[in-house]
C-alpha cells in the first residue's frame, strides 16, 4: 500500500456516478490532507489500483456485478492491510455481521447532511493512521530483532508459552541447527521442564510486572543441563502479548534486570510528558542510565528556528561546559539534524563543520528527534560509539519524538480550544449588548417618534425613522451574525422553488417580478437556507431601486426601473441572478465583506450573512455577472438529490 508523506489518498466507489465524486468532494473539504478519486464501479476500482496507490478506500454496498464484500476480497487478495470503509445507504445486522466477516475496516450508514462527511474523513484517518502505527511497530519489531539477534545472551520470545522467536545466542546454546528447530516448541522443554522454571514469566502476566528474575536449569537439546539466570519480560510480538526470556550467565542477570526495568519506566515517563522540556529531561536521562551515554544534551527547535539545548547531564556540563547553541548551517548537529538520520562521528576536531574546533570532546553521536531536535552524546576519547549505541539511541530517539509529537498537538488542542472558548464568549457579550442594550433605546426612540409625529408635521420626522429603521436592521443583521455562526442545525430535503417562493411572500419586493426555473430538491438547513434567499431577493431590490433613482425619470439601461429576479440550476447546485445594475468586476472580491454597501440605507451585512450560511452548508458561492448585465449569485458543493 503506498502512503504519502503529507496526505491521504482515497478511492471512492459508488455506483451513483454523482455520489462518487460527491463523496470525494466532502472528503476533500472536511479534510485537506485526504485526497479522493471517485469511480463508478468495483471493476473501475480494481483498475484503478492496477496503475495507482492508495491509502484507503471507501466503497458502496449494492453495485451491480460486483458489489461492495466482493470487492473487498478482491482487494484483500492484493493487500490485506489496505483500509477499506463499507459506505452505504444500506443497514442491517445482517449486512454489519458480513461485512465485519469480509474483513472490512469500517462500516458506515450513509445518513443525510454533510456531517456524515466529517465523520466518513475521521474514521478514514483513523484507520489509515492505524495502518501505519502497523507499520511502524512492524518496523520496530525488525529493529528489536536486529537488536536481538546481535545481543551474546539467548533470548527466547514465546506466545502462550510456545516458542515463537530464537536468536543467534539461544541457537547456540542450546545445540539447535536454526531457529526454526526451537520454534513451536513449549517454553517448559528448555527452562526446567519440571514446571518451576517457568515460574518468571507466569509472575510477570500474574502480577504485571515489568520484569521478573530466577536462577533456574536450563535444559540444551542434546540433554545437558545448564545453570543460568533467567529474565522474563512481558511484550507484545506480532500485535499478541508475549514474553521475552533472556538467559545469561548470573553475573549480568542483575544488571540487565535493571536496565529493562529503566527502560520500560523510562518509555511511560515519556508517554506521560506534558511539555516539551520534560520529554528532554526524561531523554537525556534515560540516555545516560540505559545505554550509558554520560555526556549528552537534548536540543531543540526554538521560536527562532535554531536548535537550543534545554536539558543537559552534568558530565556534558563538565566536559563542554556552556551547552551551544546551533543555527542554520553552522555546525555538524545542524548537519545531521537536517539530515534526519542518526550518526556517529569518529573524531568531531576533524569535521570541516566542526563549530569550535578547540572543543574538548573528541567523538560525538547524534540522534535526530524529528523535527524537533536532535540529541547529543560526547565524549573526550576518539571513536567512543559503537553500532549498538547507535541502534540503542535510535530507540530511544524514537520514543522520545513520539513524546514531542504527543505534546505538540496536546498544545494545540488546548490553544484552540481557549480560542473557540473566548470568541464564544465575545460573540455572547456581543449579542447580549446588541440584543438588549441596544435594542432597548432603539425601541423607546421608535415610540416617541410615533408619538411625535401625531403631534406636529415635520419633514425631519421621515429621516429619523429610517434612520432608526436603519438601525432596527443592523441590529437584526449583527444578531444573525453572532448567534448562527458557520454552522448548520437539522439538515433536511427542501424543494428549492418552494423555498423561494415561500421568501418572496416575505420581503417586500415591490414591482420586482420572480421567475423560478427548477423542480430540484436539495439537502439543507431550511431556516438558514430562507435566510440566505430573503438576503439575495432584498440586496437585488433594493439595489436596483437605488440603480432607477440614479437614471433620468425612473428609466434606467435596462429599458424599466423594476428588476426580475430568476433561480435556476446548475450543475452541483443553483444560481440566483438578477437583471438589475449589477456589482462591477473591481468590487465582486468585497461585497461579502461585512460592512459592505453601496447604498446609503443598507447594513452592510446582507452579503456577509449569504456568504456564512454558503460556507455552514459547505457551498461555494460565487458572484459573476448574469446574462442582462445583472448580478449572479452561483451556488455550488450543494447536496443535491437525484431524482428518482
Amino acid at each position: 500500500m503506498g502512503h504519502v508523506a503529507s496526505g491521504v489518498t482515497v478511492l471512492c466507489v459508488d455506483d451513483e456516478p454523482s455520489y462518487a465524486d460527491l463523496i470525494a468532494t466532502h472528503l476533500e473539504r472536511k479534510d485537506t490532507a485526504i485526497d479522493a478519486t471517485g469511480v463508478t464501479s468495483a471493476t473501475d476500482g480494481l483498475s484503478y489500483l492496477d496503475e495507482h496507490d492508495v491509502d484507503c478506500i471507501v466503497s458502496d454496498y449494492d453495485m451491480p456485478g460486483i458489489d461492495g464484500l466482493e470487492f473487498r476480497e478482491t482487494v484483500r487478495a492484493r493487500d490485506p492491510d489496505l483500509p477499506f470503509l463499507l459506505f452505504t445507504s444500506q443497514g442491517s445486522e445482517t449486512l454489519a455481521s458480513n461485512a465485519i466477516a469480509a474483513g472490512v475496516t469500517d462500516y458506515i450508514q450513509k445518513t443525510h447532511g454533510s456531517q456524515q462527511y466529517a465523520v466518513l474523513a475521521q474514521r478514514i484517518r483513523n484507520a489509515v493512521e492505524r495502518v501505519k502505527a502497523k507499520a511502524t511497530a512492524e518496523a520496530a519489531q525488525e529493529r528489536t530483532k536486529r537488536i536481538l539477534d546481535a545481543t551474546n545472551d539467548a533470548v527466547l520470545v514465546s506466545v502462550a508459552s510456545i516458542i515463537v522467536y530464537a536468536n543467534p545466542a539461544a541457537v547456540e546454546l542450546f545445540g539447535a541447527a536454526d531457529s526454526d528447530e526451537l520454534r513451536d516448541r513449549p517454553l517448559t522443554e528448555l527452562v526446567e521442564p519440571a514446571g518451576c522454571g517457568t515460574a518468571a514469566v507466569e509472575r510477570v502476566v500474574k502480577d504485571d510486572q515489568t520484569a521478573g528474575y530466577v536462577e533456574r536449569t536450563i535444559r540444551t537439546l542434546a540433554g545437558n543441563n545448564v545453570q543460568a539466570s533467567v529474565t522474563a519480560c512481558d511484550v507484545t510480538w506480532d500485535s499478541e502479548d508475549s514474553t521475552v526470556t533472556v538467559i545469561s550467565d548470573r553475573s549480568d542477570t542483575d544488571e540487565r534486570e535493571r536496565r529493562l526495568e529503566a527502560l520500560h519506566e523510562a518509555t511511560r515517563e515519556l508517554m506521560a510528558a506534558e511539555v516539551r522540556n520534560e520529554v528532554a529531561g526524561i531523554g537525556v536521562n534515560a540516555a545516560a542510565d540505559i545505554i550509558g551515554l554520560d555526556a549528552n544534551a537534548v536540543h531543540l527547535i526554538n521560536d527562532d528556528g535554531r536548535l537550543e539545548p534545554v536539558a543537559a547531564t552534568a558530565s556534558a556540563r563538565k566536559l563542554i561546559g556552556d551547552i551551544p547553541t546551533f543555527g542554520p548551517g553552522d555546525s555538524i548537529a545542524w548537519r545531521v539534524y537536517e539530515s534526519g538520520e542518526a550518526t556517529a562521528v569518529p573524531d568531531v576536531r576533524l569535521d570541516e563543520d566542526v563549530q569550535n574546533p578547540e572543543t574538548p570532546t573528541r567523538s560525538e553521536l547524534y540522534l535526530p528527534l524529528g523535527g524537533h531536535g536532535i540529541l547529543i552524546a560526547a565524549s573526550a576519547t576518539v571513536d567512543a560509539f559503537n553500532e549498538a549505541d547507535i541502534v540503542a539511541g535510535r530507540i530511544l530517539a524514537a520514543n522520545m519524538e513520539v513524546a514531542l509529537a504527543a505534546v505538540e498537538r496536546d498544545r494545540q488542542l488546548r490553544d484552540r480550544e481557549q480560542e473557540l472558548s473566548a470568541q464564544n464568549d465575545r460573540l455572547e457579550q456581543f449579542a447580549t449588548v446588541v440584543s438588549h442594550d441596544l435594542r432597548n433605546p432603539l425601541n423607546v426612540a421608535i415610540g416617541r417618534l410615533g408619538a411625535l409625529s401625531e403631534a406636529c408635521d415635520d419633514d425631519n420626522i421621515d429621516a429619523i425613522e429610517q434612520a432608526l429603521d436603519r438601525m432596527q436592521a443592523l441590529i437584526d443583521d449583527l444578531l444573525l451574525l453572532a448567534r448562527t455562526g458557520d454552522s448548520v442545525a437539522e439538515m433536511e430535503t427542501v424543494a428549492l422553488a418552494t423555498a423561494v417562493t415561500d421568501c418572496w411572500e416575505v420581503v417586500d419586493t415591490g414591482d420586482a417580478a420572480l421567475v423560478v426555473d427548477t423542480d430540484r430538491k436539495i439537502q439543507a438547513d431550511m431556516t438558514r437556507l430562507k435566510q440566505l434567499l430573503e438576503n439575495l431577493i432584498r440586496n437585488a431590490v433594493e439595489h436596483s431601486a437605488t440603480d432607477s433613482r440614479l437614471q433620468s425619470e425612473g428609466a434606467d439601461r435596462h429599458g424599466s426601473s423594476a428588476v426580475t429576479i430568476t433561480v435556476t440550476e446548475i450543475p452541483d447546485g443553483f444560481a440566483v441572478s438578477d437583471d438589475g445594475p449589477g456589482v462591477p468586476k473591481s468590487d465582486r472580491e468585497t461585497v461579502f465583506e461585512s460592512g459592505y454597501s453601496t447604498t446609503t440605507d443598507g447594513t452592510g451585512f446582507g452579503l456577509s450573512i449569504v456568504s456564512q450560511i454558503a460556507t455552514a452548508h459547505d457551498w461555494t458561492v460565487t458572484l459573476t455577472e448574469s446574462d442582462t448585465g445583472g448580478a449572479r449569485f452561483e451556488f455550488t458543493g450543494v447536496d443535491v438529490i437525484a431524482e428518482e
